[in-house]
């Protein structure tokens, strides 16, 4: 719905205020050319303050990652975890995706056939996973994962 939005002339500023907060849909937004993305929880001073910042004109759309949005108009929550991501506990985009399809249930084995990998490979992500969440277990893992908002919902 942003990339219409925006395509309009002249574009609007767009700012996404949802209960939405995991980094896919952050980004996903960012990139899709929104000024910012605020979860409905937040104060109402700081929608209130995101608005006005907005109506000036302040807080431009990044191309998706996680710095550039760092620098847009952000939940402090989220933009605090977006600046993590860079961190040396931050989860590579292949942990990320061995870690998604555990979340489905996948097996070591379904997950190695379905992303070209040999099963060791796969469990060596996952050892990288359980060390950076600092958790024991795939279940710990994907609950971890999910508190950080590093996997959506449905995953």
């Amino acid at each position: 719905m942003i990339g219409p939005l925006r395509a309009l002339d002249p574009p609007p500023v767009v700012l996404v205020l949802t209960t939405y907060d995991n980094d896919q849909n952050v980004l996903a937004a960012m990139d899709a050319g929104a000024a910012g993305y605020l979860l409905k929880d937040s104060p109402a001073e700081e929608l209130a303050a995101a608005v006005r910042r907005a109506g000036r004109g302040a807080g431009s759309p990044g191309p998706g990652t996680a710095s550039d949005a760092v620098g847009a108009q952000l939940d402090p929550r989220i933009a605090r975890r977006l600046r993590d991501r860079d961190s040396p506990t931050a989860l590579s985009a292949r942990e990320l995706e061995v870690l998604a399809l555990v979340a489905a249930e996948r097996s070591n084995s379904a997950i190695a056939s379905e992303l070209f990998l040999s099963q060791a490979t796969v469990k060596t992500h996952l050892v990288h996973v359980s060390d950076k969440l600092a958790v024991t277990s795939r279940t710990e893992a994907v609950a971890a994962a999910r508190e950080r908002g590093m996997l959506r919902p449905e995953h």
